[in-house]
């Protein structure tokens, strides 16, 4: 993921937009192993950054690289904490 926000220049819109679809799912499937709420699918809220990784997958076009760079940064936080929780979650 570090690699690919740090050349988002290389990537086509297509190829862009796959990757924030992606790690828009990845985020919801660990979200559903830590129970984060009930209906993790849904994405419902603005302020999600699930929700925001599939808006902008949606019109890749209209945001400009380093956007989307940071946004994949965001992503790689997010994960990571998810991971730490799903780590502890299995040593209790």
């Amino acid at each position: 993921m570090k690699r690919a926000a740090d050349a988002t220049s290389n990537f086509t819109d297509a190829e862009i937009a796959l990757l924030l679809h992606r790690a828009a799912a990845t985020i919801r499937n660990y979200r559903v192993q830590v129970r984060y709420y009930e209906d993790v699918a849904n994405d419902l809220d603005q302020g999600d950054i699930a929700f925001e990784l599939n808006a902008m997958a949606s019109a890749v076009e209209l945001f400009p690289r380093e956007k989307v760079s940071a946004m994949l940064l965001e992503v790689i936080g997010v994960i990571n904490d998810c991971r730490t929780f799903i780590e502890a979650k299995r040593k209790v």
